[in-house]
C-alpha cells in the first residue's frame, strides 16, 4: 500500500507526500497535484492528509484493476464506462476491502489473466455487505473526479470535450450527500442525563473515575469542562498555551498559530475556526490555574512546552503537548466506561444545544433577533459571519425540539386511545 510521509520544512511548515509502499518513491503526479491545487492555495495540513488519502485509495485501485492511468492518459485513451462503474463501486468499500482483493490477486497471479478476472469479480460481489458512510463515497469520487480532470489536461493529447465527458460520467456516480440534519452525523449531543453522568464520574474524587494518576484525573476533568462549556474543537482544545488566559476578563483566548515551529507533533494542533477570545466562569478560571499551578508546574521540562494540556507519563525526560491520539484515547475509556458515545465534536453539539436553549426566551420575547442569535453563536464557534453554519445548529435544534414533540404528542395519543379501550372493555356485558 501507497504511504504518506509527514516532514517539516524550516520556518515550521508541515507538509507530506505520497510515496509507494515498497519503494518509498514520491509518486510524481499525484504530489505535484495536490501540491498546486492544495498546498499553494493555503489548505489546512488535514485537508491535504485527506486528499492524499484518496490519491492513495485510487492509485492502489487503478493497480488492482490493471489500469496504469498515466501511460492510458498519454496515449489518448481516457477511462471507460465500465472502468468508472468499478472505480464508483469500490470507492462504496473500506479500504481493508481493497487490501484483501489485493490479497486474492496475489494468491491467483498464477492462475490465467481471464480466471483472475473471474475470482476478483467474484470477490467483488462477496464484500458487498459493508459499505463506508454516503458521503465518503461522495468525498472520495470528487476527489478522484478533480485529478484525473487535471492529469488528462496535463498530460493527454484527447480533447477538452472527450475528458469532460468521462469527469462528468466520475461525478454523476457520486452517491447524494447526507446533509447534517439528515440524522446520519457520526457526532450526537449528549442528553442531559449522559452529560450529568459524564461530569459526575469525571470529578476527580469519584470512585467510577476511570484514571488513578491524580495529575491525570484533574488534567481530564479540565479538559471536559472546556470543551462542554466552551464549545471549542479538539484541535483549539490542543492549541491552547498556559498564557492564552486572560486574567483581567476571565478569558480563554483561541488563536489561529498553523506551522508554529515549536509544536513537536507529528499531527499539529490546529485552529480550524476564527481566532476569538471567549470569557469564561469562575469556576473554571479557577480550575485552570489550580491545573497549572499544582499539576502541570511538575512535570518535567514544562517551562520550555508552552502548551496547557501535556502528557502526565512517568518517566518521560522532557514534557511534552497531548497529542491528538491520546484525547482520542481519553474519550475511547470514557465511552467505554459510561456505557455510551463521547466524543470531544459531540460536546460541540452539546453547547450548541445549550446556547440554542438559553436564547429561546430572548427570541420569543423579541429581545433578541434570529440574525443576532447566529452573529453571536458564530462569533463565539469561530465561524465566519453569513457563513451559514450558524443557522444549521439552529435548524439542527429546532429539529430536536420538534421530534420530542412529536413523540409527546405520540404518548398523549396513545394515551388517550388505551382510556378509550378500557372504557369501552368495562361497557361490555357478561
Amino acid at each position: 500500500m501507497n504511504k504518506y510521509q509527514t516532514f517539516r520544512f524550516p520556518n515550521g511548515e508541515r507538509y507530506g507526500l505520497l510515496v509507494d509502499g515498497v519503494s518509498s518513491e514520491p509518486l510524481i503526479y499525484q504530489n505535484l497535484y495536490t501540491t498546486i491545487h492544495h498546498r499553494n492555495k493555503s489548505d489546512s495540513i488535514n485537508t491535504i492528509r485527506s486528499v492524499y488519502g484518496v490519491l492513495g485509495f485510487f492509485t492502489e485501485l487503478c493497480r488492482l484493476l490493471g489500469i496504469d492511468i498515466e501511460d492510458r492518459f498519454r496515449a489518448g485513451d481516457l477511462l471507460t464506462g465500465s472502468e468508472i462503474e468499478s472505480i464508483a463501486l469500490w470507492s462504496k468499500k473500506p479500504k481493508v476491502e481493497l487490501s484483501k482483493a489485493e490479497n486474492v490477486e496475489r494468491v491467483n497471479n498464477v492462475v490465467p489473466i481471464n480466471l483472475r478476472k473471474i475470482e476478483l469479480a467474484r470477490y467483488t460481489v462477496v464484500v458487498d455487505e459493508d459499505l463506508v458512510e454516503a458521503n465518503t463515497t461522495y468525498n472520495r469520487l470528487t476527489v478522484i473526479a478533480q485529478y484525473v480532470t487535471w492529469l488528462a489536461n496535463t498530460i493527454s493529447p484527447a480533447s477538452h470535450k472527450a475528458i469532460s465527458r468521462m469527469t462528468n460520467s466520475i461525478i454523476n456516480h457520486r452517491p447524494v450527500k447526507m446533509s447534517s440534519s439528515s440524522g446520519k452525523e457520526p457526532f450526537k449531543s449528549l442528553e442531559k442525563d449522559q452529560k450529568t453522568r459524564l461530569l459526575e464520574m469525571i470529578e476527580p474524587d469519584s470512585v467510577d473515575n476511570p484514571w488513578k494518576n491524580e495529575a491525570v484525573r484533574y488534567r481530564n476533568r479540565l479538559i471536559i469542562h472546556i470543551l462542554m462549556y466552551v464549545g471549542c474543537r479538539k484541535g483549539e482544545l490542543l492549541s491552547l498555551k498556559a498564557t492564552d488566559l486572560d486574567p483581567g476578563k476571565k478569558a480563554i483566548c483561541i488563536r489561529r498559530d498553523a506551522d508554529n515551529p515549536d509544536d513537536p507533533r507529528t499531527n499539529p494542533a490546529l485552529v480550524k475556526t476564527l481566532s476569538r477570545d471567549v470569557e469564561i466562569p469562575d469556576e473554571l478560571y479557577l480550575m485552570i490555574e489550580e491545573y497549572i499551578i499544582k499539576y502541570r508546574s511538575k512535570v518535567k521540562g514544562v517551562n520550555k512546552c508552552p502548551y496547557l494540556f501535556v502528557s502526565h507519563q512517568n518517566g518521560a525526560s522532557v514534557a511534552m503537548p497531548l497529542s491528538h491520539s491520546a484525547v482520542d484515547k481519553i474519550f475511547g475509556i470514557l465511552a467505554k466506561t459510561l456505557g455510551f458515545s463521547v466524543h470531544p465534536h459531540a460536546l460541540r453539539h452539546t453547547w450548541n444545544d445549550d446556547f440554542s436553549e438559553q436564547v429561546e426566551p430572548f427570541l420569543s420575547s423579541g429581545e433578541m433577533s434570529e440574525s443576532e442569535v447566529e452573529d453571536l453563536r458564530s462569533y463565539i464557534m469561530g465561524w465566519k459571519e453569513d457563513s451559514g453554519t450558524a443557522r444549521t445548529y439552529t435548524k439542527r435544534y429546532q429539529q430536536k425540539k420538534a421530534m420530542k414533540f412529536g413523540l409527546h404528542l405520540q404518548k398523549k395519543i396513545r394515551d388517550a386511545d388505551k382510556d378509550r379501550i378500557e372504557i369501552k372493555n368495562m361497557d361490555v356485558p357478561f
